[in-house]
């Protein structure tokens, strides 16, 4: 796991932070906490590392959800019904 770790470290180094608080099961922490330890880091790291690897593993489902979006303001713009929309976007968008 070390390579996930320095990943993360290597993607961000020198930008921006900022803090947040963050409710979650007790249990996940203390799974997070052993999976630090086993890594020789911190929670933080940890946790922003795993946003970071959920997120590029969904990087095309955002994009097709943002194209959709996209795609049902240009119909309503062009005066297509909600319900037409709604329609063609059930078969599109699960």
């Amino acid at each position: 796991m070390k390579e996930l770790v320095c990943h993360i470290n290597t993607a961000y180094a020198g930008k921006p932070t900022t803090t947040i608080n963050l409710e979650m099961p007790a249990e996940l922490l203390e799974q997070i906490t052993r999976t630090a330890a086993l890594e020789d880091t911190d929670a933080a790291t940890i946790i922003n590392c795993f946003v970071h690897q959920g997120l590029e593993n969904n990087k095309a489902a955002v994009k097709r959800l943002e194209f959709a979006e996209h795609a049902r303001k240009v119909m309503k713009g062009q005066g297509i019904n909600q319900e037409t929309i709604d329609e063609i976007f059930i078969k599109l968008v699960p």
